[in-house]
């Protein structure tokens, strides 16, 4: 049996509980299936700071180092893994925008090889229920009614919402996660309308629904979910000009990257009433890299963020659509696989080239 020693940065709580889990499982799988050549045994030193020049020497005597999506890989970082003699990156997430590959080729040129792997998707089902759980939170003021029977305040005033039954909903990008989402709302009774880089017509007639382009999105729905991947096309799909287009009660819901909104577009069309609210689920175009992180002590320097936090007619979250038990379990195994694979020599379909 082959030990594999994981350095682990970033960890949470459930990261822990979550991989312990996963391995004794992926071991007792291997020992059932009588795997002795290509078995392993997973060893772990789980470290909470992030991965960077300062700590990456802690992952000396390791073989892999695991990390997530506020763990930076620049070519300095990667300089001192391969020094230590790490042999795999294993990010515990979808993008892989926070490792600079080209500096990892450049490294591979010369001297040893470091492979990166990542996990391919996440639960769309997951992402899909949190982000109806966020409109329905945003529409009928659940997180104010809340606040208010925690303050012992009784009164409904300001709480009135609107039914999604009957109502047409917006969905711009309708992937995996797009579509289970699509499939919620055609549940509770709504019109739905897709709009998609690669549209799916037998998808479209499954739950009679067209396929549109953006502007017919923005003009005829009353509420807007953003599932689509932040690239060139895509930053600030929601700007003034899209808003203008909307309807006044529009309400606008985003999973993906806050850059999918022009953030000063937005703020002026909330302040001006211009439509009734949005709800993000990550806020990243702070300098503090807050995601995961608990900043309780200390000031939060960004402005638009402070403006959006304090609007009444705004619901943000941190970075959660995906934290599932379900989920969870999913990322771990996929990770143990892929180091699994690529340790024992085997094609990695995960692999980043």
């Amino acid at each position: 049996m082959k030990t594999i020693r994981i350095a682990f940065f970033d960890t949470k709580p459930y990261d822990k509980e979550t991989f312990m889990k996963a391995a004794t499982l992926a071991e007792g799988k291997a020992n059932d299936e009588s795997e002795a050549e290509d078995s392993v045994k997973f060893e772990f030193d789980f470290f909470e700071g992030h991965l960077t020049e300062t700590s990456a020497p802690l992952a000396q005597n390791h073989d892999v180092v695991c990390i997530f999506a506020n763990d930076q890989v620049t070519k300095q970082v990667a300089e001192i893994l391969v020094a230590e003699g790490i042999q795999i990156i294993a990010l515990r997430s979808v993008g892989i925008n926070n490792v600079d590959m080209k500096a990892i080729s450049e490294i591979n040129a010369e001297s040893s090889r470091l492979q990166v792997v990542h996990v391919p998707s996440y639960s769309e089902h997951a992402s899909a229920e949190f982000a109806v759980a966020m409109l329905q939170a945003l529409n009928r003021k659940i997180y104010k009614a809340y606040a208010r029977t925690r303050d012992g305040i009784f009164t409904n005033d300001g709480l009135v919402g609107t039914e999604i039954y009957g109502k047409t909903v917006g969905i711009i990008g309708a992937g995996k996660i797009g579509k289970a989402a699509a499939e919620i709302f055609k549940g509770y009774g709504a019109t739905v309308l897709l709009n998609a880089a690669h549209q799916d017509p037998s998808f479209g007639q499954k739950i009679d629904s067209e396929y549109v382009n953006l502007e017919e999105i923005f003009k005829n729905s009353d509420y807007i979910m953003l599932f689509c991947p932040l690239v060139y096309e895509t930053r600030h799909i929601i700007n003034d000009k899209c808003i203008s287009l909307m309807k006044k009660e529009a309400l606008i819901v985003n999973i993906g990257r806050s850059s999918l909104i022009d953030t000063n577009n937005l703020l002026d069309a909330l302040h001006s009433g211009r439509i009734k609210g949005a709800a993000f689920d990550i806020f990243e175009e702070d300098k503090q890299n807050l995601y995961g992180d608990d900043w309780a002590p200390s000031p939060i320097r960004d402005e638009n963020f402070e403006k959006l936090l304090r609007l009444p007619n705004v619901l943000m979250t941190h970075h959660q659509a995906y934290l599932t038990t379900e989920n969870l379990m999913n990322i771990a195994s996929v990770t143990l696989a892929n180091i699994k694979k690529v340790m024992n020599g085997d094609e990695c379909e995960n692999l980043v080239k």
